[in-house]
C-alpha cells in the first residue's frame, strides 16, 4: 500500500498519538522558531506513520531531519525535497539505512558521539587573551566568529551569516547558558569559543569549541572548555556529551585529552541532485 505525504497543517492529535510527545510539547516546539518551519507527515489511511522536518540551513544544504518514522516512510516523505540533500541516523538502525539507501542516498562520512566525565580542568587562558560570558557578546562579531570556526568542521563549511537564525539559536534559546558558554577575546577580536548546551538532549552537549587558527597550540580550546566546565562541576553535573567527524584527528586528540570515550556513531547519508 502507498503512503499518502501531506504538509502539516494543525495535525497535533494524530502527530502527538504517534510520536508519543504531548500536543503541548509539540505546540511549544514550534513556536522556538520565529519563522514557519516545514513538517511533512506520512499517512497510512487515518494514522500518521512518519514525520520529517526539511530544513535549508545557512550553508545552503538541504537537510532532512527525521522523527519517528515507520521504515516505509522514510523514502516517500524524502521524496518532498527535491535535488541534493543531507540527513543523519544511528549507524545501528540498519532498517531505515537499507530503506534510504534504497531511496538514492549513499554514506557521506561519519561522526562519532562521546561522553567525557566533568571535572576540573587544569588549564589557564593564554598570555593576551580574555575570556568572557556569552551573554557580554554582541551578537554580530558572536556569529560571524561561529561562522568562521564552521569551516574547519567537517559538514558545516560554507555557514553564511543568519541573524534571524543566530539569535533564535543562541540568546534566544531556551538551552541558552551563559555560564557553559564562553567566548575568547584578544583586545576586541573574538577568537574563540566553547558551548555547551543544557538541553533538549537527556546530557549536557559540548555543541563546538573552535579557535582561529593564529591562536591555535596555544592551549586556549582547552582553557574554554575548562571554565565551562567550571559551572556544571558546581551544580553536580557528571557527563558531558560531544560529537566529532569520525575523521578528524585534532577533535578526537583533544576529547581523548578529556577522558572522552566514543559510545555511538551516526552515519551522515547524501543524495545527490
Amino acid at each position: 500500500m502507498t503512503l499518502r505525504v501531506t504538509r502539516f497543517v494543525s495535525e497535533y492529535a494524530e502527530l502527538a498519538a504517534w510520536t508519543g510527545e504531548t500536543e503541548e510539547q509539540l505546540c511549544a516546539r514550534e513556536a522556538l522558531h520565529e519563522e514557519d518551519r516545514e513538517l511533512w507527515l506520512a499517512w497510512d489511511s487515518d494514522r500518521v506513520v512518519g514525520a520529517v522536518h526539511p530544513w535549508l540551513r545557512p550553508d545552503s544544504r538541504s537537510v532532512l531531519y527525521f522523527d519517528r518514522c515507520r521504515t516505509d516512510a522514510y523514502a516517500p516523505l524524502a521524496g518532498v525535497v527535491s535535488g541534493e540533500c543531507f540527513t543523519s541516523l544511528p549507524s545501528t538502525d540498519h532498517s531505515a539505512l537499507t530503506a534510504l539507501t534504497s531511496a538514492g542516498f549513499v554514506e557521506h562520512r561519519r561522526e562519532h558521539t562521546y561522553e567525557m566525565p566533568v571535572r576540573p580542568i587544569d588549564a589557564p587562558v593564554p598570555s593576551g587573551v580574555r575570556v568572557i560570558t556569552a551573554d557580554q557578546t554582541d551578537l554580530e562579531p558572536l556569529m560571524m566568529l561561529d561562522c568562521a570556526l564552521r569551516e574547519d568542521v567537517p559538514g558545516s563549511e560554507g555557514w553564511q551569516p543568519d541573524p534571524v537564525w543566530f539569535r533564535e539559536e543562541t540568546y534566544d534559546s531556551p538551552f541558552f547558558d551563559p555560564l557553559t558558554y564562553r567566548v575568547a577575546l584578544s583586545g576586541s577580536d573574538y577568537v574563540g569559543l566553547a558551548r555547551i548546551w543544557n538541553g533538549p538532549r537527556p546530557l549536557p552537549r559540548l555543541g563546538l569549541v573552535g579557535v582561529l587558527a593564529p591562536y591555535r597550540r596555544r592551549g586556549l580550546a582547552r582553557a574554554l572548555i575548562s571554565q565551562c566546565f567550571e559551572p556544571l562541576v558546581h551544580r553536580g553535573a557528571t557527563v558531558v556529551a560531544a560529537e566529532a567527524d569520525a575523521a578528524d584527528v585534532a577533535a578526537a586528540a583533544l576529547l581523548a585529552s578529556l577522558d572522552a570515550t566514543i559510545v555511538s556513531t551516526t552515519i551522515e547519508l547524501r543524495r545527490h541532485s
